[in-house]
């Protein structure tokens, strides 16, 4: 079986592109959404003991 040119680039691509983020995925460390400000709080300091109502309790 023959096959063209544009399908082996195809295969390629998709095949690095697969591997990369199995690779990037695998090493990647686990993103905690809850440790960002929220969007309104960006460049203000953060004040003890304030907090959004959607924000994880935490242990003290």
């Amino acid at each position: 079986m023959k096959l063209r040119r544009a399908t082996v680039f195809a295969l390629s691509f998709w095949s690095a592109a697969f591997a990369f983020i199995v690779v990037d995925w695998s090493r990647a460390t686990p993103h905690n959404r809850f440790d960002e400000p929220p969007p309104w709080q960006l460049g203000q300091d953060k004040i003890e003991g304030a907090g959004h109502c959607a924000a994880p309790l935490s242990t003290k």
